[in-house]
């Protein structure tokens, strides 16, 4: 694996995660353990955001390493 697929792989698991929280912040009875989850849910996104701004970055690293 290169870590452009590697990336990849943690911004899947990050949307994994996200959908995760949703779906407990759907099933929770209380809106204080609801807001909670959508409170993770939306870290998660930030996450996803973030490995976003990685990606690109590592993307001009690698090409300029690979014009060396």
């Amino acid at each position: 694996m290169n870590w452009r697929q590697f990336i990849r792989v943690m911004k899947i698991d990050e949307r994994a995660a996200r959908a995760k929280y949703k779906a407990a912040s759907k099933a929770a009875k209380s809106q204080g353990i609801r807001e909670i989850f959508e409170k993770l849910a939306y870290e998660e996104e930030v996450h996803v955001d973030v490995l976003d701004r990685f990606e690109r970055e590592l993307t001009s690293l690698l090409a300029e390493e690979k014009k060396r």
